[in-house]
């Protein structure tokens, strides 16, 4: 069963990439009309998926895969503290 499973990484990277992009996008486009914690969610989480799934995709010298594993770990903190910011603000809103 896993083995299918392993055929299809490389597709969900490259779909995960995908859906980075549009993150990007929307935090740049709409940045205007959004609250910033929307916004460095966005961000954040679209830059932890790259940091996840580029290195999948592309080869990475070993040098780098440290530092782009800190990035991602980082990304992803940030991203759960604007989620739990957003929570507590729609909460008490």
């Amino acid at each position: 069963m896993f083995h299918k499973l392993h055929k299809h990484r490389e597709k969900l990277a490259y779909a995960l990439i995908a859906v980075a992009v549009l993150l990007f996008l929307r935090a740049i486009f709409r940045a205007h009309a959004m609250p910033l914690a929307e916004v460095l969610l966005d961000a954040s989480v679209a830059s932890s998926l790259l940091a996840r799934n580029v290195p999948r995709v592309i080869d990475l010298p070993m040098q780098y895969a440290y530092p782009v594993r800190c990035i991602e770990r980082f990304t992803f903190g940030v991203a759960i503290v604007c989620f739990i910011a957003l929570l507590l603000r729609r909460l008490w809103a």
